[in-house]
């Protein structure tokens, strides 16, 4: 069993944090340019300082900080290092802001520690203390004092009674949010660091709403890691409330789909990249494909794969059926593109979706688009991230290849 001294170094499936009194020393030394003012800044010894420095020059491979007669003065990965280190603090500054419902208190920023984000990142991601315990691999009782330590700190309840045990409560939880988007900056120093060395690696974290349309996306990961081999991308799909809830924890970087009114907010932004028309669609071999024309009378007589409820595509599906005095039988209900192909191609049902999303199936020859009497609205579609968000150099790369795959897209008139 590891001591929760040793968390620092220890894998637990959470990206790696310093010390926040090492970030903020360095901040200090950066401020003052010079370490006996650091040191009279945050409170610490000069050797303490000193000893600072070190720990996060041989964190990071290099030095971080020329010391000359004039001052001491951040290098190339100096500047680039305290770029992401204020904004870190920044999120933990933010985080006991929010608690305490005015200005953060430094001496309560201060007596944070990694022990103690880690911790509680631990906490809200179980539903005990017991089981956050086993993940990051400590006795429950160390976990329980680094818990307790870090609640007496900010003054404000974090856990809540539960069948299981302890948890974080709506507190706890906003409070380990926020650490969590303070990791993230410092995971992306790490990759911008390398950078200066002319390395371009990293993760893309990439999150996919039900029926985005996997083409523009697939031809993006396909073009940047042939670009750059050591870039990573995680994709995941998952429904539109699920994928705000991880782009705000930072578990995703952006969300890839159709933009919604109320993307853009304090926290979130949206970049809209193209409009997409919706179409319908139906099986090759379908009798509507023997048609020279469809009329809005072939269309009411037929059987639907019904848009799940609440999305933007159930909406325009419903103003179709409006504009066609009919009903659809809800027999069958589906969010899932692969799902819809294979209710198609084993019946004569119809279904409504984007054109983006027929592309695949067009190229592979499963589906044919009717050619509707009735005209659709487009649907807008791009990207939805956090607001201030920095990418590093291969998340830049990314958005920059998927802006220009959807110039394409939209260029060529929706194919």
């Amino acid at each position: 069993m590891k001591d929760l001294d040793d968390l620092d170094t220890l894998h637990t499936g959470l990206p790696a944090l310093p010390n926040p009194r090492h970030l903020r020393v360095m901040e200090a030394v950066a401020k003052h340019a010079s370490v006996s003012r650091a040191a009279e800044d945050v409170g610490l010894s000069q050797p303490a300082v000193s000893q600072a420095i070190s720990v996060l020059e041989e964190r990071y491979g290099r030095p971080l900080f020329d010391r000359s007669r004039n001052g001491t003065f951040p290098t190339p990965a100096g500047d680039v290092l305290l770029k992401r280190v204020r904004r870190a603090l920044a999120q933990i500054e933010a985080a006991i802001a929010t608690l305490s419902r005015g200005q953060a208190n430094p001496a309560v920023v201060r007596n944070i520690t990694s022990t103690q984000i880690r911790c509680l990142m631990a906490i809200a991601g179980r539903n005990s203390f017991s089981q956050a315990a086993r993940d990051i691999g400590v006795s429950i009782a160390s976990l329980q004092r680094a818990a307790r330590e870090l609640e007496a700190n900010v003054s404000v309840s974090l856990y809540t009674a539960s069948k299981n045990g302890q948890q974080a409560n709506g507190a706890g939880m906003e409070l380990a949010r926020r650490f969590a988007l303070a990791l993230r900056e410092m995971d992306a120093a790490v990759d911008d660091i390398r950078f200066l060395d002319g390395v371009e690696s990293g993760r893309v974290l990439v999150g996919t709403l039900p029926m985005s349309g996997a083409y523009l996306i697939g031809t993006t990961i396909a073009k940047l890691t042939n670009a750059v081999p050591d870039a990573q991308v995680y994709v995941t799909n998952a429904p539109y409330d699920m994928q705000i809830d991880s782009l705000r924890r930072g578990e995703i970087d952006l969300i890839f789909g159709v933009l919604r009114a109320g993307d853009t907010t304090d926290e979130l932004q949206t970049e809209m990249m193209f409009t997409d028309p919706y179409c319908l669609i139906c099986r090759s071999g379908h009798p509507l494909t023997e048609r020279s024309s469809v009329t809005a009378d072939d269309l009411r007589v037929n059987n639907w794969v019904v848009p799940k409820a609440g999305s933007p595509r159930r909406s325009q599906f419903d103003w179709l059926l409006r504009k066609l005095g009919v009903t659809a039988t809800l027999g069958i209900e589906a969010s899932s593109l692969n799902t819809i192909l294979a209710v198609l191609n084993s019946s004569d049902r119809l279904a409504l979706v984007s054109r983006h999303e027929a592309d695949t199936a067009l190229m592979l020859k499963l589906v044919h688009v009717i050619d509707s009497p009735i005209p659709f609205a487009s649907q807008e579609k791009g990207v939805t991230m956090r607001q201030g968000w920095v990418p590093t150099p291969v998340q830049a790369r990314f958005l920059n290849i998927l802006r220009a795959e959807a110039s394409n897209f939209s260029g060529s008139g929706n194919r």
